[in-house]
């Protein structure tokens, strides 16, 4: 791997790293939202017992029945500053509605949930890279175990957000 890159490794929470070489690297931000988290908040909302369970009732929802859209707001997207009607302005956004409420599945609160993690680590993630001025990002941890949603999630974010300048990379076995 060529230096630097930034390091995120995803377990329970989050460390962020940043690596210049074999032997120079150092903790730069961190956040106690992580895999975690999203179990814990998975269990709470939908009763499963396991991370697997959580990550496949999360393969089955959609989170836009869950969070509030651009769309929503501004009937779509919002030109003035770039932003798509699809994109997330409220996490669980659309809940305070007693209707909405009513109308999601466990799948789709579980996705919220990891599309909630997810981006919270996305956007940490390209902070550092720009405070840094580094444009490689490696996510490791057992969060990416079995969690492809979250990979293409971070990969998308990373790209969109940096307007094709920093790069979402992951280990083949993520979990070490």
């Amino acid at each position: 791997m060529p230096y630097p890159f930034i390091l995120v490794n995803v377990g329970s929470g989050v460390s962020v790293l940043t690596v210049r070489g074999p032997d120079d690297y150092r903790r730069i931000s961190g956040t106690s939202l992580g895999g975690g988290t999203f179990l814990g908040l998975c269990c709470l909302l939908t009763g499963c017992q396991t991370f697997e369970e959580a990550i496949q009732l999360a393969t089955k929802g959609d989170h836009k029945k869950v969070d509030k859209l651009v769309k929503d707001i501004y009937g779509g997207d919002y030109e003035r500053f770039g932003l798509p009607g699809d994109l997330v302005a409220s996490s669980f956004g659309q809940m305070n509605s007693r209707e909405r409420r009513a109308s999601v599945s466990k799948e789709d609160l579980a996705n919220a949930t990891l599309v909630t993690i997810t981006n919270n680590i996305g956007s940490i993630a390209r902070m550092c890279a720009s405070n840094e001025k580094i444009d490689r990002v490696v996510f490791v941890g057992n969060f990416l175990r079995v969690n492809p949603i979250s990979m293409r999630l971070l990969a998308f974010a990373m790209d969109y957000w940096s307007r094709g300048t920093l790069k979402a990379l992951f280990l083949e076995h993520e979990g070490y």
